[in-house]
């Protein structure tokens, strides 16, 4: 069941997490979980803006009690070894986003633009539950 689904720039960033919890606790998803998944997406949302050309796009969607958060761009792509799977070590420059979300949410996927190709997508799974 598609939740939500919005285009945004930066200047939509605070609308976006206001929109993402609303449409999460309309479907039911507890206050803690919604919590982690409005962190989560404006993580996601915050690169796209930021490392992805300025803009990105949202997709919200849940099934079987998981919400799933997806996020594309239109920018150069994801660069290899950026992948969020090593923690930053203390101090570095960025790094941190990937790796945060893949630390909240239950699994993240990220499909085309990786390795410097245009475009990325970020998929993230919240399960309800924890």
């Amino acid at each position: 069941m598609l939740l939500l689904e919005l285009a945004f720039t930066e200047f939509e960033l605070v609308g976006l997490r206001s929109a993402v919890a609303a449409h999460a606790s309309e479907a039911g998803m507890p206050a803690d979980r919604v919590d982690t998944l409005v962190f989560v997406a404006y993580e996601l949302a915050t690169n796209a803006v930021r490392h992805g050309g300025g803009s990105g796009r949202l997709q919200l969607w849940a099934a079987a009690d998981v919400v799933y958060c997806r996020i594309s761009d239109d920018g150069p792509g994801i660069p290899a070894g950026v992948e969020g799977k090593v923690r930053p070590e203390p101090g570095s420059p960025g790094s941190r986003g990937l790796w945060l979300v893949r630390t909240f949410a239950e699994s993240m996927h990220i499909a085309a633009g990786y390795g410097g190709s245009a475009g990325a997508t970020v998929t993230a799974m919240i399960p309800f539950q924890r």
